[in-house]
């Protein structure tokens, strides 16, 4: 029987059929090979092994699949977390050329590579590209262009952009970079100081770090009572603040005030370590060295995060000799506090780790992220 058209269609068909069918089988399995690879590398980076989530990763995005930007993307991030900035920069940049990109994944990696060179120190690049973004209406790009201005110390800028950024009600992320002004020109001008500060305060009555930077510039001018009563504010508000109060309380220019304030915080919490420590700073600035160096052996006794420990390492490495009658004590706490294990903060956005307690997370820019390991 001879074939028909009807038979070389049906056969057509099949045919066609057949090779859909297998090119939706390999497509599949490719796919199916770059999860595996892709969650691979998602498993090396959990394990914090970054060599080996870069390898996983990089078998993920050779095979090409329109997953593949999303690949690229998290590859980026790993060789700027281990500080191969080189290669994240190449990366984006030849992503930038790859034909067909969607506006948005576009912009995405612009904003990627723009925080490559933020994080490289090439301070131009960066703010020229996070502003031409921000011309263009992207928000986050808002935010790293800010973050680029806080690296360069215009902080009055950043807090003018920040303003735009933050929209209405309280804003603590510009009271920071306020506070930070403020501290930047107390020594040269303890006014314009404390009119930051206030602004700082009116931006986010609940910072501590707000009403700290006003403690000091209120010290600064000789305003015990005003001064005092925002390190109170300021620990009331933050707890967690009382390491970072020491320049407030230094600033009172009274140890004995600055003592019966820390006395008073206690009462609430006797054993806490960080108290502990400001109090054995009090007594030393009060001129009570033998009792203060048993109140930061209490304090390093008391450490449960050893974050208290570190910054007894950068105290006792800082400071002066000691009087012969205090060697031996001085001698003994230096030993306690380097035979003490003790981790530094790490950052909770970028993982960053920082030897000491700071309002910001150098690394990647982001306020109160620093935690306990």
């Amino acid at each position: 029987m001879e074939p028909t058209a009807a038979h070389w269609l049906i056969l057509g068909i099949a045919l066609g059929a057949l090779a859909l069918a297998i090119r939706l089988a390999i497509r599949l399995q490719r796919r199916r090979v770059e999860a595996r690879a892709y969650l691979k590398g998602v498993r090396y980076v959990i394990s914090d092994d970054p060599d080996a989530a870069i390898e996983a990763l990089s078998d993920a995005a050779r095979l090409g699949s329109p997953e593949a930007v999303e690949t690229y993307l998290a590859l980026g991030a790993l060789f700027r977390r281990t500080g191969d900035l080189a290669r994240a920069v190449r990366l984006h940049r030849n992503m930038l050329l790859r034909a067909g990109l969607e506006p948005a994944r576009r912009t995405e990696i612009e904003r990627e590579l723009a925080e490559d060179y933020r994080r490289g120190g090439m301070v131009g690049e960066a703010e020229a590209a996070y502003r031409a973004l921000w011309e263009r209406g992207d928000r986050a790009a808002g935010a790293g262009l800010r973050d680029v201005l806080v690296d360069a110390g215009r902080l009055a800028e950043a807090a003018e952009l920040q303003r735009a950024l933050g929209g209405p009600g309280e804003d603590p992320v510009r009271a920071h970079l306020l506070a930070g002004l403020a501290r930047s020109g107390l020594p040269d001008d303890p006014g314009a100081a404390r009119e930051a500060a206030q602004a700082a305060v009116a931006a986010c009555p609940g910072s501590a770090d707000a009403l700290l930077a006003l403690a000091e510039a209120e010290g600064a001018r000789g305003a015990r009572d005003e001064a005092a009563a925002a390190i109170s504010g300021a620990v009331a508000a933050d707890p967690g603040c009382a390491l970072l109060a020491w320049p407030a309380l230094d600033r009172l220019g009274d140890p004995a005030r600055a003592l019966a304030l820390v006395e008073g915080w206690r009462v609430a919490a006797p054993g806490d370590a960080a108290l502990l420590y400001l109090r054995g700073r009090a007594l030393h600035r009060a001129g009570r060295n033998a009792e203060a160096l048993e109140a930061l052996r209490a304090a390093m006794d008391a450490d449960a995060t050893g974050e208290v420990t570190l910054v007894m390492r950068e105290l006792l490495r800082d400071a002066g000799d000691p009087r012969p009658e205090e060697l031996a004590a001085r001698h003994d706490l230096m030993v306690k506090a380097l035979q003490r294990r003790a981790r530094p903060l790490r950052c909770a956005r970028c993982g960053a780790e920082s030897p000491r307690r700071a309002w910001r997370c150098l690394r990647c820019g982001a306020f109160e992220s620093l935690r306990p390991v």
